[in-house]
């Protein structure tokens, strides 16, 4: 055989063999799952109650939003649904007009009504 050919095709091997590694390493810092937690609403307006979802975030390793508007609401869950979170824990937070929007469209994320 060729040496270039033989030289090509030892380049495409390695070219395959390291994007199936990158492929497997990517699917094993997914099984960590995303996680967030939402406060709104009233309970937004509650120093208790952000204090708990801050701690529960804090221990979860999640990210963490207080909104005080349902556009807000909606546009948190919308956005954190379309960033593949895998777990949205809500506090106050409207099922109607912020949450099951969303699951419409992104049914893989699951939404918790923690209060």
């Amino acid at each position: 055989m060729n040496h270039r050919i033989r030289q090509f095709l030892t380049i495409v091997v390695a070219v395959f063999a390291i994007s199936g590694a990158a492929a497997l390493s990517a699917k094993g810092e997914q099984s960590t799952p995303k996680v967030a937690v939402v406060v709104a609403g009233q309970a937004a307006e509650q120093p208790s109650v952000v204090a708990r979802a801050r701690d529960i975030a804090a221990d979860r390793g999640a990210q963490f939003r207080v909104t005080h508007t349902t556009a807000d609401e909606l546009g948190v869950t919308h956005r954190l649904a379309a960033a593949s979170y895998d777990e949205v824990l809500t506090f106050g937070v409207d099922r109607r007009i912020a949450i099951d929007p969303v699951t419409a469209r992104f049914p893989d994320t699951r939404f918790v009504a923690i209060g």
